[in-house]
């Protein structure tokens, strides 16, 4: 599991760090979790499967003006 991840949560596109990681156990097994801090300030407790790697955004290109000649 890569230690920078996407903020979990949806409307922001910081890159978030795991805090901390531990497993709950459950009926169907144990099901791992972490504790994600984002560079706006989100921490969440997702489970570990549910995390989206981190990819930055591609940078805005402008389109080429037209040359009129």
């Amino acid at each position: 599991m890569p230690e920078i991840v996407a903020c979990p949560d949806p409307t922001c596109r910081a890159m978030a760090w795991i805090d901390q990681r531990w497993t709950w156990p459950s009926t169907g097994g144990p099901v791992a979790h972490v504790k994600t801090i984002c560079e706006a300030g989100h921490w969440f407790t997702p489970m570990a499967a549910t995390l989206t790697p981190f990819r930055a955004p591609s940078p805005v290109t402008q389109p080429q003006a037209e040359l009129v000649g």
